[in-house]
């Protein structure tokens, strides 16, 4: 990646995050990347094709994090091993609030940059891993993965959003704050509880 690419991809991951697409100029934009303002159109073509390509870069960066943690995940049993995707999912995610952030604005904005994927590629390993548990007895068999996928992202997305606040919740409820692995750790085993809960007849 070329420098003022690289430069570019940073500073408008920060802008577009504090601001949204809509609200971000990208006479910030380039004056944060300190690169001339016709890098943006050489590389990405438009402010909108820089903000898909932040956007990218972002999550791109997420799934590297986890993607090595979703390999040890699956050559373990189905529940300690979906515990320990699921805890390094919402951990790598708190390590990027940008993308949160991101995230965040997509939604207001009806995710027309992210479409819905037309595979489950990137999370093969835990498909594998959910699908072996159901085999096993271990995950419910009425629930297929991408709705127990879905829940569990949800849930682990808005930990992440409402951290400080859930914290406040959890520490009322026991007397103690627990910070923030023990918010994560009460979480994950609500996801679990469900996805190995009885199954409907």
């Amino acid at each position: 990646m070329s420098d003022s690419r690289a430069l570019l991809l940073a500073a408008a991951a920060e802008q577009f995050a504090k601001h949204g697409p809509r609200g971000t100029r990208v006479q910030d934009i380039v004056k944060a990347a300190g690169v001339n303002e016709r890098m943006i159109y050489h590389h990405f073509g438009n402010k909108d094709g820089l903000y898909a390509a932040a956007l990218a870069d972002q999550q791109d960066g997420l799934m590297a994090a986890w993607q090595p943690v979703l390999d040890e995940a699956v050559t373990l049993a189905p529940y300690p091993g979906m515990r320990m995707a699921l805890r390094a999912f919402a951990q790598n995610l708190m390590a990027r609030p940008l993308l949160v952030a991101l995230w965040m604005h997509e939604s207001l904005g009806g995710w027309n940059t992210l479409p819905p994927p037309e595979s489950d590629t990137p999370i093969k390993e835990l498909r594998a891993l959910y699908e072996r548990g159901q085999a096993d007895g271990v995950f419910r068999a009425d629930c297929p993965f991408l709705v127990a996928h879905a829940t569990a992202t949800s849930a682990l997305v808005g930990l992440v959003v409402f951290e400080g606040r859930g914290r406040a919740f959890v520490e009322r409820a026991f007397g103690a704050d627990p910070g923030p692995d023990g918010v994560l750790d009460l979480i994950v085993g609500q996801l679990l509880d469900g996805m190995s809960g009885p199954a409907t007849s």
